[in-house]
């Protein structure tokens, strides 16, 4: 990339590339132990981040550990060639604040499915305080634009070359 974006036009490139896509892996780590599991997700209001899960041990992870990542990528071409987002935030789930679920279920295409399984579901609200961007597809180019407190931060990453 070649300059910096404003926080306007990366947010509007972050949401666009997070409404194209819906699937993610979703980072959490209990007893101090990483664990990445693959989710379904929604963006709401504000680029929160909604996801819907039957359960598992994410859960047991938010509850001790709120700090999350979710990261949505294209394939993976080569370590030169990927455009993703990181969403760093913290989360919180509907056994926490059962009014999530309701807030959840406003942003996912079929909610008459998700209320139909509601005893079987739980939702996961991440409040994002960094995101990452990264768009080398074209070219390579492995600068990422990372959006914090409403600022634009550049963070130009180098490789290093042998010989």
């Amino acid at each position: 990339m070649d300059k910096a974006m404003s926080a306007a036009e990366l947010k509007e490139h972050i949401q666009g590339f997070l409404k194209e896509h819906r699937e993610a892996s979703l980072a959490t780590s209990l007893n101090n132990i990483p664990r990445s599991s693959p989710v379904q997700y929604s963006i709401g209001e504000d680029m929160n981040i909604y996801i819907f899960s039957a359960g598992g041990e994410k859960f047991h992870a938010i509850d001790e550990n709120p700090n999350v990542c979710l990261l949505v990528n294209t394939e993976y071409i080569s370590p030169r060639r990927i455009k993703g987002v990181q969403v760093f935030g913290k989360a919180t789930t509907s056994i926490q604040q059962s009014e999530i679920f309701d807030e959840a279920k406003a942003y996912v295409p079929d909610p008459f499915f998700i209320e139909h399984e509601r005893e079987s579901l739980k939702a996961i609200k991440i409040v994002p305080s960094e995101i990452v961007y990264l768009d080398s597809i074209d070219e390579g180019e492995r600068t990422k634009q990372i959006l914090k407190n409403n600022q634009v931060i550049v963070k130009e990453e180098s490789f290093i070359t042998l010989h």
